[in-house]
């Protein structure tokens, strides 16, 4: 029987060369998936503040357009007086707060929180011909009202902004003195 001299297996410099081939394609595979991961986040943000807003704004719509009368009106609060189902009124306030972040719908005494993550609000308002009103205007005369908001979230050091105008909503049921 004749002996085999030949040797299987790898050599130093052919195994070093193997595992820096191998720790430049996990390296680079790495951040890949954190690129993903921020991106996928970043779209979840987008889309949880994009629904939140919708919502928000039916809300909001549908009292504006119910309203009968407005109690008081700022630029970041606004007290109404919405028709029910039973034909009389409720008193609806939305609040904006500026230290918490969040824009509020209050009725009966109870407080629901329509949007977090605000950084700007305003409510604006408009007479009957259409004409912008001061940010704090004679009740008597508003008959529309805009929302515009601006929401901003933080992920994985990423800011994702929304910007938030809605529609002129008329109040139909408001009677106004001009």
């Amino acid at each position: 029987m004749r002996a085999s001299n030949s040797k299987k297996g790898m050599t130093l410099v052919e195994l070093l060369i193997t595992m820096s081939l191998c720790g430049l394609v996990l390296a680079a595979s790495t951040g890949s998936l954190l690129f993903l991961a921020k991106s996928t986040r970043g779209l979840g943000n987008y889309q949880e503040m994009n629904m939140a807003s919708r919502f928000a704004l039916e809300d909001f719509g549908s009292d504006a357009r119910m309203t009968s009368d407005v109690n008081s009106a700022s630029d970041s609060r606004v007290s109404i007086e919405v028709y029910n189902s039973s034909g009389s009124t409720d008193t609806i306030v939305y609040s904006y707060d500026a230290d918490a972040g969040t824009f509020s719908r209050t009725e009966g005494g109870v407080t629901r929180v329509l949007l977090e993550d605000v950084i700007t609000l305003s409510l604006n308002y408009f007479n009957l011909s259409g004409v912008a009103l001061d940010s704090s205007p004679n009740p008597l005369e508003v008959k529309e009202i805009q929302l515009q908001a601006e929401m901003y979230r933080e992920v994985m050091q990423i800011g994702n902004t929304n910007e938030i105008i809605s529609a002129r909503f008329m109040m139909r049921n408001r009677r106004v003195s001009s």
